[in-house]
């Protein structure tokens, strides 16, 4: 028995935000993990695959996350674009989850520094909100579509929910909440920057170097730099041949620090600036070693 396919028609020249992580994603975090889960476990079928295509292809030109509400714009094979709405289910602003964070400096310090402690997941339940979307659903509407803690809406003419824009939009978001999981948390009503300004006696409104006064410190005039001498080390030009060398890899940093959230680029971010830092290595390296070079040849 021959399966048809049904080939995406999409627009090519859309120029949304692109998802770029989404075949590795369940390999990154424990969270990321569980928010596809989550996605997988609604039954999705091809929905999931199309959804996926549309991601991928930046069929989402617009994202717009205001605390417990996301709306998008995504394209699709009409010309006006559909509008998707999710609202999230909060949990009290004073309630057991923001009040625990809020005293417990170390659960903040990770929190700020991209790490998602599962203390988290139970200090929710108890306010009585999931940190996940729940993958079954609540119940049902008069028309007999599937009903999920999330409330989904979309303008498309696609009878199921959640429809392929929704998907892909929530797909996005995962990658998001790959990188940052206080994303998560902002979804579910708990900002950890309001929570750092209610911790700290801060404006979080506030931007910028606010200068901070000690008592008994004094202030440090440096009229210039000073070289510094430090036991050990030796200047470049004295190093023998065969020190310096060129890495393997043209871009680990970029690497370690994952994809750029939110990317509209054609190409991924990381394969772009790896092809510059292949181009200007050699240079620096020559730099290094204080010989002549040419600049124009990183252009080429």
């Amino acid at each position: 028995m021959s399966r048809k396919r049904y080939p995406l028609r999409i627009t090519r020249t859309a120029h949304g935000i692109r998802a770029q992580d989404l075949r590795t994603l369940v390999r990154t975090t424990w969270w990321a993990r569980r928010w596809i889960g989550a996605l997988e476990a609604m039954r999705l079928g091809p929905r999931l695959g199309r959804a996926r295509q549309y991601a991928i292809a930046g069929q989402v030109t617009s994202l717009e996350m205001e605390g417990s509400h996301v709306e998008a714009c995504v394209t699709g094979s009409r010309p006006d674009p559909y509008t998707v709405k999710l609202d999230f289910s909060a949990a009290p602003p004073d309630g057991k989850t923001a009040r625990t964070i809020q005293g417990e400096p170390m659960l903040l310090a990770r929190l700020l520094t991209d790490d998602l402690p599962t203390d988290v997941e139970d200090l929710l339940r108890q306010d009585g909100v999931a940190l996940f979307p729940k993958g079954e659903p609540i119940g049902t509407t008069p028309e007999g579509r599937p009903v999920y803690d999330v409330k989904m809406n979309c303008n498309c003419p696609d009878w199921a929910r959640p429809c392929k824009h929704i998907i892909a939009v929530l797909l996005l978001l995962g990658e998001e909440i790959a990188h940052h999981p206080a994303t998560l948390l902002s979804l579910r009503g708990v900002d950890v920057e309001d929570l750092v300004a209610a911790a700290t006696g801060t404006d979080p409104e506030k931007t910028g170097n606010v200068p901070i006064d000690l008592p008994g410190t004094v202030p440090i005039d440096l009229p210039g730099t000073v070289p510094i001498d430090l036991p050990g080390t030796v200047p470049i030009s004295t190093l023998d041949d065969g020190i310096l060398t060129v890495a393997s890899d043209p871009a680990p940093l970029l690497k370690r620090l994952g994809p750029v959230p939110y990317w509209r680029g054609g190409v991924r971010c990381q394969d772009a600036l790896a092809k510059i830092y292949g181009r200007v290595r050699p240079l620096a390296l020559e730099a290094a070693e204080a010989k002549s070079i040419d600049l124009r040849t990183a252009s080429r």
